[in-house]
């Protein structure tokens, strides 16, 4: 099953990696460089998971400013978002869980964790 993953992400290296990665898997990956794109896109797609940064640059909303707006719109009611962030202190992941993130992921990404996870949403 080819899953439509939306990967949020201003860094177009890390953006690049996390195609390459998740494509080989026969996923669609679709890059939203910031959250007014990133808003746009889950609007007018049905999305399978969405990937999220938390640092989306200088001037940008933020990934959990991202994630308010989805929830208000309802988008992610149904699909799972997933905290991708250099954030890594102690507690972090608790917090992003807290605020409604479904999972979380500290850069440098494990991809095979990952990609254990993405897999339990095919099933």
């Amino acid at each position: 099953m080819q899953l439509k993953i939306l990967y949020v992400e201003d860094n177009k290296v890390n953006a690049m990696v996390m195609d390459r990665m998740l494509s080989q898997n026969g996923s669609n990956i679709i890059i939203a460089e910031n959250g007014k794109e990133a808003i746009d896109i889950a609007q007018k797609n049905e999305l399978d998971l969405i990937l999220l940064d938390i640092n989306l640059g200088k001037n940008q909303m933020d990934g959990c400013q991202v994630l308010k707006k989805l929830q208000e719109l309802q988008v992610v009611k149904t699909t799972p978002v997933f905290a991708v962030t250099a954030y890594a202190m102690p507690g972090d992941e608790k917090h992003f869980k807290n605020i409604g993130f479904d999972q979380y992921f500290s850069k440098p990404i494990d991809f095979p964790q990952l990609r254990s996870e993405i897999d339990k949403l095919k099933l």
